[in-house]
């Protein structure tokens, strides 16, 4: 298999901003997110970029304490 070059990859996240996001409520998450809905379950984690935070209910639910930030 050959080297893969950076030259054709479109996209390199920056690790400082990959956050995981994991669900501490009890309860069954559907969040709205730009992309689409997405389901987090209870005690499951998400690994996304931290600008999910400047989601209203992501916001909201991190406040609340039911989403873990972590990163």
């Amino acid at each position: 298999m050959a080297k893969r070059s950076y030259d054709d990859i479109t996209w390199l996240e920056d690790p400082k901003d990959v956050i995981v996001l994991t669900n501490r409520s009890g309860k069954n998450f559907i969040l709205e997110l730009p992309t689409g809905q997405y389901r987090l379950d209870n005690g499951r984690k998400m690994r996304t970029l931290r600008s999910i935070l400047e989601i209203g209910q992501i916001q909201e639910l991190v406040n609340a304490g039911q989403l873990e930030v972590e990163g």
